[in-house]
């Protein structure tokens, strides 16, 4: 069984064009937060540290990687390999402890039924893959289940 992408999937997955093919709502697996480690600059370190109520000095101990730097600019750490923000909640998904102010790295990350990070969530969690037409393929219980995650996250 197949679903045409788009239009075939539910309301809450939004498209619009980008280089990365269709743009797709997160669907909150998290594997672009375990690939990658988040640069942020001091701005945003500062904001960061703000909105969790630390000293800077604190923020920098508990989730600054302390292996990289250049001025200015930093990592956050990984934790269990993963964004140290990064919480896995029940079930399949996974969700950013600091979303509301979180760096521009992330807040620029486009999700894509295209990208490789988001077809790895996919068929890590999902059990799904996408074709080179772009349509979702896998079984009918797991394109139902996934279907109804995605209607839960609007």
């Amino acid at each position: 069984m197949s679903i045409e992408i788009p239009p075939g999937l539910p309301p809450g997955i939004q498209y619009s064009s980008g280089d990365e093919g269709p743009t797709a709502t997160c669907f909150r697996c998290g594997i672009c937060c375990t690939e990658y480690q988040v640069p942020v600059d001091q701005t945003e370190v500062n904001r960061i540290a703000d909105s969790l109520g630390l000293s800077l000095a604190l923020f920098s101990d508990k989730y600054i990687d302390p292996h990289w730097y250049r001025p200015g600019s930093f990592l956050l750490r990984h934790c269990d390999g993963a964004c140290i923000f990064l919480e896995r909640g029940a079930g399949r998904s996974a969700y950013c402890l600091i979303h509301s102010v979180r760096p521009a790295a992330c807040r620029d990350w486009t999700p894509s039924l295209y990208r490789r990070e988001c077809r790895a969530g996919l068929t890590k969690y999902w059990q799904l893959t996408v074709d080179s037409s772009g349509q979702l393929q896998g079984s009918e219980q797991a394109l139902r289940l996934f279907q109804t995650f995605i209607k839960s996250l609007v």
